[in-house]
């Protein structure tokens, strides 16, 4: 009965959270930023483990195992420990010195034993429960194949770094895991991705205004310089950027870059790390034969770069696990530290509601506290659509918040598709890039007449707005509000099995219009975590 444990799993530092995994099936999984209300908060998940495991209805007593990642042994012997000064600035002395460690790491040997000894150890002590660590890539791979519908897939990882590398593929086949290819912490797609967004003004942990900004510009200007600081090494199998520690962004290739536009900066960058992640992922299919990918890791919340790997002639079907940053690490290792467990297998994740819920009863005292008028309703619903049919903006609070970064229509703003306007004056009051484009939800039975490219083999990976579609002219004419420069949208397609109360706006919405889809945007202020609570909300 191994694979009926009870796991509790955890991820620390950068966007830190914890997980309650029974075999296959997430019973809670909650970000520790959104109970801190630190975006990316790092450090310990204290307050995620209490809350996942209230959730799932247990306590540590009943635990059977613990799983975390193997190197991460600094919040573990520091429990005050959030973040050290100096740690995101990709060209400081500090991220540079951990990655020239995470290096070594990889190379095992003295350092390596160390680290994982004191994770291990670190882990014991708190929790007094049996340990198991687990490298940092293999839980991404495990997350995105466990959750996917593919019985065989090739997956992939790539993120900045993590327990020694940046990047890892694997081949999934018979419920077994078997690592192919790596590419070490100091040879980073995530890294090159990050300077640029560093260079361009952005929080490296924010790199996904690069995507945002890259449709305004012209890859062709300043792409000679990108294919300077990021390319496959000889072999195809990993890798190559400039040497680490004599980069400086004033310095160079960076140097070079600032007689280009902010534009044209971010689109040459956005076309370079596309240009090199599809022949990397390219080679590895051709040489497993294998024609499913699953993917997970930061890198992979760039909807571009997944919508390349999807238009490959050697995919069939395509997943991205919903929590792709390292919100997912927790979920990962927990399936990773069951394998060959009986009974585990792959399957399309059913939802991905698995964070804290709230009583009417609790939402009524937070709104009598607040003073706000507030009525009662006898069909939310169908007045939330109503909402939006008279061009109100709509903020939805509603059932177990999602997990992951996306909001998927529990802590969601709603609106509808036809202002085309409406990414201005909102995302203004939102204190928002307003480059940053609006997602469109869109009813599952209508979403291949409005994307291009959208089927069988992608649409799991759709439910959830982790890549982008080119939309049809319909599409385009009908709902500008969600239609990205260059004619593209990243679209959460709704089934109503999974989320009927949702589903009954949308498709009240469009019997009302013809028009399938409305605005989804994160229940947020620019900088804020998603709102957890009713009094967040």
């Amino acid at each position: 009965m191994s694979g009926r444990r009870l796991i509790l799993a955890i991820h620390e530092d950068t966007n830190a959270g914890a997980a309650v995994v029974r075999g296959g099936e997430i019973l809670a999984a909650v970000a520790e930023e959104r109970l801190t209300r630190r975006k990316f908060q790092p450090g310990f998940p204290t307050r995620a483990v209490e809350e996942v495991l209230r959730l799932a209805g247990t306590t540590l007593d009943d635990v059977d195992l613990v799983a975390g990642n193997r190197f991460h042994f600094l919040p573990r012997i520091l429990p005050g420990r959030a973040a050290i000064e100096g740690e995101h600035d990709l060209f400081g002395p500090v991220h540079k010195a951990w990655l020239t460690l995470q290096r070594r790491f990889a190379r095992g040997g003295p350092e390596a034993i160390v680290a994982e000894t004191l994770s291990r150890r670190a882990l014991a002590r708190r929790f007094g429960r049996p340990v198991s660590l687990v490298d940092h890539h293999t839980a991404h791979a495990w997350s995105a194949w466990v959750t996917s519908p593919f019985p065989e897939a090739l997956a992939v990882s790539v993120d900045n770094m993590g327990d020694g590398y940046a990047a890892r593929i694997f081949r999934f086949t018979g419920g077994r895991c078997e690592p192919l290819w790596s590419s070490d912490a100091v040879a980073s797609p995530g890294q090159f991705y990050g300077e640029i967004s560093q260079l361009l003004g952005f929080h490296v942990l924010m790199a996904g205004k690069v995507t945002g900004l890259a449709a305004r510009g012209d890859p062709r200007r300043a792409y000679p310089l990108m294919e300077r600081l990021f390319s496959l090494d000889p072999s195809g199998t990993s890798f190559r950027l400039p040497p680490l520690w004599p980069k400086a962004r004033r310095l160079g290739v960076f140097r070079a870059l600032r007689r280009f536009s902010r534009e044209d900066i971010a689109a040459a960058a956005q076309k370079r790390l596309e240009d090199v992640l599809v022949d990397w992922v390219r080679r590895a299919l051709r040489e497993t034969g294998l024609r499913h990918l699953v993917l997970a890791g930061g890198v992979f919340a760039n909807v571009m770069v997944n919508h390349r790997l999807w238009c490959l002639p050697e995919v069939d079907g395509l997943f991205v696990h919903p929590a792709m940053s390292d919100q997912g690490i927790a979920v990962g290792a927990a399936f990773a530290a069951q394998e060959g467990a009986q009974g585990l297998h792959s399957g399309p994740i059913p939802h991905v509601f698995l964070g804290p819920g709230y009583s009417d009863e609790e939402i009524g005292r937070t709104l009598e506290e607040s003073g706000l008028r507030y009525e009662e309703a006898p069909d939310v619903d169908a007045a939330v659509a109503d909402h939006i049919l008279r061009g109100r903006v709509v903020a939805r609070f509603t059932g177990r918040m999602e997990y992951g970064p996306r909001a998927l229509g529990h802590r969601s703003i709603l609106y509808h598709t036809g202002d085309a306007t409406v990414n201005h004056w909102l995302n203004r009051r939102l204190r928002r890039s307003e480059f940053m484009p609006f997602a469109p939800a869109t009813l599952a039975e209508h979403a291949a007449a409005c994307y291009e490219g959208y089927g069988p083999g992608v649409a799991d990976t759709a439910r959830f707005m982790t890549i982008t579609f080119p939309c049809t002219e319909e599409m385009r004419r009908s709902s500008p509000a969600v239609v990205h420069l260059g004619g593209t949208a990243r679209p959460q397609v709704v089934h109503e099995e999974a989320d009927p109360g949702y589903y009954r706006i949308l498709r009240r919405v469009h019997e009302a219009t013809g028009i399938p889809s409305i605005v989804n945007t994160s229940f947020n202020m620019h900088g804020e975590p998603i709102v957890c609570t009713p009094s967040d909300a």
